[in-house]
């Protein structure tokens, strides 16, 4: 049997946008969730942040909760300011313990942060009345900034594709598969979806990190309603030919996966990104086929959690 390494092979190499140095230590270039797991710094001392993108990048759980925490924030500082200035400065407050009044004058800054102002309790000095004044100010500042950032949210088209928590190394026809499944997990259409696949591994001879693209059986389809599970064959001109697994550990290997379609909502071009390390590859297993059920109306419901199920062989 015939067995080449890949570093006596031809290949094509691919850039990626990554470079080629070969690090001593193992490396992640995309996580799994599609973010690149580089740190830019702007000096040693300070790392470049965009706060901006963080928050339209955070999960809509983090978002949330930021918001909620935010809030509460802001009117616990301004209630600790009222308190402080003294209960006497405020009609309309109703005598009661210390904590009574705290609370009191907790509701009263969410009231004036939100600009409701019902009224009950009220500013009876200049000097309560300016800081009152700020923190209205302040409130129709942040709430604007939300607006904007809950309709940067909302409006930023994006490809929400679920992937199989593992790849596999399949039999296809007479020779083996790199196979990995994709799904759209929302309720929209994306149409001429298409997928690249980069095999990102050390060179032992040149102690450089190589990049190649690697041929797939399909590489485009018009449609993504059910599953799509791209294959690239494993045959003598894949520079995954004669590899190993335990060679695709020793030399830090990891499978880029580059999504581009058209989503139907906003008829723009969406993108989507991830990669499978070798301990995330799993060899002499088939993905177990996906279960489509038909209902009377006509409709096909498929569970995309059936997505990462496989058989070991």
């Amino acid at each position: 049997m015939i067995k080449e390494t890949l570093s006596n092979k031809k290949k094509v190499s691919a850039e990626l946008g990554f470079g080629n140095k070969n690090y001593n230590e193992s490396v992640r270039f995309l996580n799994q969730d599609g973010t690149v797991n580089i740190k830019r710094k702007v000096s040693d001392k300070h790392v470049g942040f965009d706060v901006y993108h963080w928050l339209l990048s955070i999960t809509w759980k983090q978002f949330i909760a930021l918001v909620f925490v935010s809030y509460v924030v802001v009117n616990t500082l301004f209630a600790l300011v009222y308190f402080s200035i003294g209960a006497d400065k405020f009609g309309g407050l109703e005598v009661g313990t210390g904590s009574e009044k705290f609370s009191q004058l907790f509701f009263f800054s969410a009231q004036t942060l939100t600009t409701v102002g019902y009224g009950h309790i009220f500013p009876n000095s200049v000097f309560t009345s300016s800081v009152s004044a700020i923190e209205s100010m302040l409130g129709l500042m942040g709430f604007a900034l939300v607006t904007g950032l809950l309709y940067g949210r909302f409006s930023k088209p994006r490809a929400d594709i679920q992937y199989s928590n593992e790849a596999v190394i399949a039999p296809y026809g007479d020779i083996t598969g790199f196979m990995f499944r994709l799904a759209n997990k929302k309720q929209n259409e994306l149409i001429e979806t298409e997928c690249k696949l980069a095999l990102a591994i050390n060179n032992p001879e040149t102690k450089r990190r190589d990049f190649h693209f690697l041929e797939l059986e399909r590489s485009q389809i018009n449609f993504l309603p059910f599953t799509w599970t791209v294959v690239h064959p494993i045959d003598d001109k894949s520079p995954m030919y004669g590899i190993t697994e335990k060679e695709l550990h020793e030399r830090d290997a990891e499978f880029v996966i580059l999504i581009k379609s058209i989503t139907d909502t906003y008829f723009q071009t969406v993108y989507s990104r991830m990669s499978y390390k070798p301990k995330e590859v799993v060899w002499n297993a088939k993905f177990v086929p996906m279960k489509q059920t038909p209902h009377k109306n006509g409709r096909i419901s498929i569970n995309i959690k059936d997505i990462h199920s496989y058989d070991k062989l």
